[in-house]
């Protein structure tokens, strides 16, 4: 492993998705990159590139896909059409890495809180089964790339998202960082049952970092996380504590998350070597 890597987009059975793999690691982990509310963002897209120069191969699905070009909120940036790699946010037009054709459009929302707004009216049109089948695809994507589709990273909604796929995937690990909507039914893809219950039975290790100071998920609902799932709850973090490019970064908490990403994948890794 020499810390380099190749990224690029590619469409997946209809889907675009940013994929960032190491250089000259033979059957990387294949890891399934879940980002936040605001689609696949630079954030999103760079946390992808950090897991390849690990020597992980990641995969970054669009999962609103279906729904990118329904109207966005009045006067907001987010659904706008701009070239890949352009200032700015919304529907990004995908460009293949090899060929410099369209692959298709990907779902990029500004991080503010006309994207926020956005982001949620997309999160409220995502169904279970719908998502699942995507990340099978990305999974297959993986597979076909080399890598062992084995683990998944997810941030906030993207947390929710890999809580409830793991299992059906056969995931050997997954980490979900501030998931939120994890213990009840209001959010649709958390329907019919609670995503925290159907996390409790995934077969690999799952684990859930939390911000004590979580507006979104609170006591409560850490406490239920908890009681279920293996849970670390770092003190004064609040929601979005490892986003670098946002004011509720904390440094401390972040670097400990990353730590612990590292230190699961390298045991995904390790197991997949005896």
């Amino acid at each position: 492993m020499n810390g380099q890597i190749t990224t690029g987009w590619v469409d997946i059975a209809g889907m675009a998705a940013y994929t960032a793999l190491p250089v000259g690691v033979r059957r990387p982990v294949g890891v399934l990159v879940a980002g936040e509310i605001f689609g696949v963002s630079g954030y999103a897209r760079r946390m992808a590139d950090r897991l390849a120069g690990l020597g992980h191969a990641a995969v970054v699905p669009d999962f609103n896909h279906r729904h990118e070009l329904l109207p966005s909120p009045a006067g907001s940036s987010a659904g706008l059409v701009r070239e890949a790699g352009e200032a700015g946010g919304g529907v990004t037009v995908a460009v293949d890495a090899v060929t410099g054709g369209p692959v298709g459009r990907v779902v990029e929302l500004p991080v503010d809180a006309a994207g926020r707004e956005r982001g949620l009216e997309l999160a409220w049109l995502l169904r279970r089964e719908q998502v699942l089948d995507d990340a099978r695809a990305a999974s297959e994507h993986l597979r076909r790339v080399g890598a062992r589709p084995a683990a998944a990273v997810g941030f906030s909604l993207g947390g929710h998202v890999v809580c409830s796929v793991a299992g059906e995937l056969g995931l050997a690990a997954a980490i979900a960082l501030y998931p939120g909507w994890l213990t009840g039914t209001e959010l649709p893809l958390s329907r019919p049952e609670p995503t925290l219950e159907r996390a409790a039975r995934a077969p690999g290790r799952l684990v859930v970092l939390l911000g004590a100071d979580d507006p979104i998920i609170d006591g409560a609902q850490q406490r239920a996380i908890a009681e279920r799932l293996e849970t670390v709850v770092y003190p004064g973090a609040s929601h979005g504590f490892a986003a670098d490019e946002r004011d509720t970064f904390h440094p401390a908490a972040a670097q400990d998350a990353w730590r612990r990403i590292e230190d699961v994948l390298d045991e995904v890794r390790r197991s997949r070597t005896k």
